[in-house]
């Protein structure tokens, strides 16, 4: 294996991140059973083979609390095991949340797993507001918000909800409610019947439904096809990410559970330009023709070392990647590049404390101190490991541990400490060999800086600052909330992608 393959080994693919946040659409409600005490289970297939398993248990209680009145618990377990480059990677979520026999949500508590430190997070509900209290790696922190506005259903509610407009014979069902796996916030989902008597095989037996297409706000342009018995139980749901197709089906506990190592996703993803590209560390200038297999191009950005230009009526993206490249930007998100959030956590005392021994000694440059802690992340984390989805900052600066993703979320938060704003860009790199083939491009994640009005890249994975064999497809801040719709616009280009090198230059 070549150097850059070993560094693309600790840049690992996002694969695993983009399909842990991308489950199928209408989970919020779909997969919540309709009826009380029901237990639940599916198995889980990506691109043919079986990767993990969903669980749905329902159990509905006397509530002392509450006077002798009842309490629903919803809970809800979703895994996925794939492979990358032979390393096999489990990512998990769980989800429990209780309400009372009338719909009052009362509190809810989720386990997110990608690999990573868990992050765990609880939330009570009150009647004007929600007291979260988040956990990682050990630390808590508490915080309150107020409740979600409108109207919207808890996740029992809505499930019987669902399944009584299934069995009604409703065309359309429009609702809005909170995931049990996901965060203390609505989503709304909606459902148009496509086929109202199909037969489907499910368990093994011919089962008659109803097929649907289901469409979640937050995912829009990821329609999932579902099927419901006539009882409004979803047996069966398929969504297609970007040419990567996810199946849920129900089946018995013994199915679900039976998982081997997973698809090999890493792999998979590969690019291969339509030329050799040789010395890639040493490149300047790269100009790229970007294209999929069918339709146009998506609108890439125009960042850092990168222009874009439309050709050929947007059939193709032509890029110019320039490492001297000092273009001002529009940066009407800087001060949002400077705050904090779950992942780029700027308030933790070993973040503030690392970024200080990164700049030590360096003068009062913004561009000097963006370069020390680029350098000071890639010596800092020691263990190059693909067995991390994405860890926060805070949980980067303890484990120094991770790939790609966590040299990038580092450094954009020392940089932040610094009162430097800083982003990361999520894209494309190539390296030499990895797994018996050269020249190749996978994806991979890196920082951008502010400084002087532009934005300028850092790649903290590698051992010098950048390359022009970086393709950036799209940036994020990563705010709360906002890394689903960032990472899912690329999911459509995983598979089709075809790069033409056009010009080179060292």
């Amino acid at each position: 294996m070549g150097r850059r393959g070993r560094i693309l080994v600790r840049c690992v693919s996002l694969v695993v991140l983009l399909l842990a946040c991308g489950r199928p659409a209408g989970s919020a409600c779909g997969f919540a059973a309709p009826t009380s005490n029901a237990d639940l289970w599916y198995l889980v297939t990506l691109q043919g083979q079986h990767a993990g398993w969903m669980h749905v248990q329902t159990t509905r209680q006397a509530d002392d609390a509450a006077g002798g009145g009842e309490r629903i618990t919803t809970e809800m377990e979703w895994t996925l095991t794939v492979s990358r480059a032979g390393t096999s990677v489990a990512s998990r979520k769980q989800g429990r949340f209780i309400e009372t026999a009338d719909g009052r949500p009362i509190s809810m508590w989720s386990l997110q797993d990608l690999g990573s430190a868990p992050r765990e997070a609880e939330y009570e509900f009150g009647p004007e507001q929600v007291t979260v209290r988040i956990t990682e790696a050990g630390r808590t922190t508490t915080t309150t918000r107020p409740m979600p506005g409108g109207e919207w259903k808890t996740p029992h509610q809505a499930a019987e909800f669902l399944a009584a407009r299934v069995r009604g014979g409703a065309d359309s069902i429009t609702l809005t409610a909170i995931d049990a796996l996901g965060e203390a916030a609505p989503v709304t989902i909606t459902r148009e019947l496509l086929h109202r008597d199909q037969t489907i095989e499910v368990r093994g037996k011919k089962v008659r439904a109803t097929r649907w297409k289901t469409v979640q706000a937050n995912l829009p342009n990821f329609a999932a096809t579902e099927y419901f018995d006539p009882q409004g139980v979803l047996v069966r749901s398929e969504v297609d990410l970007g040419g990567m197709v996810i199946v849920t089906l129900l089946a018995d506990e013994a199915q679900a559970k039976r998982v081997g190592a997973g698809p090999e996703m890493m792999l998979s993803t590969f690019v291969e330009p339509s030329r050799p590209i040789a010395r890639p560390a040493h490149l300047r200038r790269a100009v790229f023709d970007l294209s999929v297999a069918e339709g146009g191009m998506p609108e890439l950005p125009s960042t850092g070392a990168q222009s874009v230009e439309a050709i050929e009526g947007g059939a193709r993206q032509r890029l110019t990647v320039d490492v001297a490249r000092r273009q001002t930007e529009q940066a009407e998100d800087a001060n949002q590049c400077l705050g904090a959030s779950d992942l780029i956590n700027t308030t933790d005392a070993r973040v503030v404390e690392l970024a200080g021994r990164a700049v030590r000694g360096v003068r009062d440059d913004p561009l000097k101190r963006a370069e020390a802690i680029r350098a000071y992340v890639n010596r800092y984390i020691r263990r190059k490991s693909l067995g991390v989805g994405l860890a926060s900052a805070a949980d980067v600066a303890r484990s120094r541990e991770g790939d790609c993703t966590e040299h990038a979320v580092l450094t954009a938060a020392m940089l932040r400490t610094q009162g430097i704003p800083a982003r990361v860009a999520t894209g494309l790199v190539l390296v030499d060999e990895i797994a018996g083939r050269k020249s190749i491009f996978g994806y991979h994640m890196w920082t951008q800086a502010l400084i002087d009005g532009c934005w300028v890249d850092f790649d903290a994975a590698q051992a010098h600052r950048f390359d022009a064999t970086h393709i950036a497809l799209s940036v994020s801040a990563l705010d709360d909330g906002a890394l689903l719709s960032e990472i899912t616009s690329i999911l459509p280009l995983m598979g089709r992608l075809r790069i033409d090198v056009v010009e080179l230059e060292y």
